[in-house]
């Protein structure tokens, strides 16, 4: 009896040594990919047991495939067990690396990240906090890491909607940046945003100037005045601008958008819709009358084009899915929309005709497949006719 249990035991020990833990782990990382949570769990927790069993169970080894565990339970909400984890994981670094290494900060990091999802902010505050107490304690207050951990405490309290702890971190990782980077380096430009946020959501507009004014001079030397990266800055700007109805001083801003996207775009670009009517409002609460009408015809031409274009995708799948009486619907709508789409000063005439003789063409298809020749003859006319006039 004595020889079977040890025989036995020799089989299960020789069963285990044979299995490999990084083979779980890339099966469960495939598995992972594709979305297939459950069975991965099993093999990565296996490839830990297995691990832990040839390594121990404080080997830093087993960091990784603990951490991995737990962001599967985070991807599974199994919130509480992913904190088991991550706990046992910073333990075990502050065990073995130190408690105030700055090799843990990833693992307060990730902690705080979830304390988030949990909603128990004032845990995620505690390991924000930590996260910089570290830093300064290791690297020093004028470390570059430092700045982006004051920029991250930062985002968290803007998300609590704390925005006067906010303020305080974001001057401090600018100010860290400028003697790390310097003051024109692009490195400044995130912290410049998010303190003119904080100013914007305070509704406090003059000081979120400043920033913005800052962040474009910088991105104008740095990419030039006419690059694409400035424009959505000059964008907000004139906002500003705007919403302390300083109109006359919004308009150019607007205008210098609106030749940015243009250029980098091309004008007949569906993006542009929101810049056009930017600038039309403006001009409009200038009595600019005139100006404006214009912007907002061509507006409405890039969204009704967008429309007509979005009705033929959605009757296309329709049709595919044979629903033809829903797709005729559309193509109906289509059809309507493009026949009242805005001529605009400067179009060349025709400039619509292939997009509506192809909403003809593809609502023809749907008819001779509904036996509707008759029909579908026409359409089919009418789009040869748009596609040659002079015939």
């Amino acid at each position: 009896m004595y020889r079977l249990v040890a025989l036995l035991l020799l089989i299960g020990v020789a069963a285990i040594a044979q299995e490999d833990p990084v083979q779980h782990r890339e099966r469960a990382i495939g598995l992972i990919a594709m979305g297939k949570y459950a069975e991965a769990e099993p093999l990565l927790s296996r490839a830990l047991d297995l691990r832990e069993r040839q390594a121990g169970a404080e080997d830093l080894s087993l960091v990784p495939l603990i951490e991995e565990l737990a962001a599967l339970y985070r991807a599974e909400g199994r919130n509480n067990d992913a904190e088991k984890l991550y706990q046992r994981s910073l333990g075990m670094k502050a065990k073995i690396i130190g408690a105030g290494s700055a090799e843990i900060i990833p693992d307060l990091k990730l902690l705080g990240n979830l304390y988030v999802t949990m909603s128990r902010f004032a845990d995620a505050e505690r390991q924000y906090l930590r996260v910089i107490s570290i830093r300064i304690n290791t690297k020093g207050t004028e470390d570059p890491d430092l700045a982006k951990d004051c920029m991250e405490l930062a985002a968290y309290y803007m998300s609590q909607k704390q925005l006067a702890l906010a303020e305080p971190n974001l001057r401090r990782a600018i100010e860290i940046l400028q003697k790390t980077a310097g003051f024109e380096d692009l490195a400044l430009i995130p912290a410049l945003e998010s303190l003119a946020n904080v100013f914007i959501e305070q509704k406090n507009y003059p000081p979120a100037m400043a920033p913005l004014r800052r962040a474009i001079s910088i991105l104008e030397r740095v990419n030039g005045p006419n690059h694409s990266n400035v424009a959505p800055y000059l964008d907000r700007l004139a906002m500003l601008f705007f919403l302390q109805k300083r109109y006359a001083d919004a308009e150019p801003l607007y205008r210098r958008t609106l030749g940015i996207w243009e250029t980098a775009m091309g004008p007949d670009n569906p993006d542009l819709a929101t810049t056009l009517d930017n600038l039309a409002v403006v001009l409009a609460s200038q009595e600019k009358f005139e100006e404006a009408e214009p912007l907002y015809r061509r507006s409405l031409a890039l969204r009704e084009r967008t429309t007509v274009a979005s009705l033929n995708n959605l009757a296309m799948v329709l049709e595919g899915n044979n629903h033809n009486i829903a797709a005729e619907r559309q193509w109906k709508l289509a059809i309507t929309v493009g026949d009242k789409l805005p001529i605009l000063p400067g179009d060349p005439p025709g400039k619509d005709a292939e997009l509506m003789a192809k909403t003809l063409q593809n609502y023809a298809a749907l008819l001779h497949k509904m036996k509707r020749d008759v029909e579908a003859r026409k359409m089919e006319a009418r789009a040869k006719a748009l596609l040659n006039p002079d015939q």
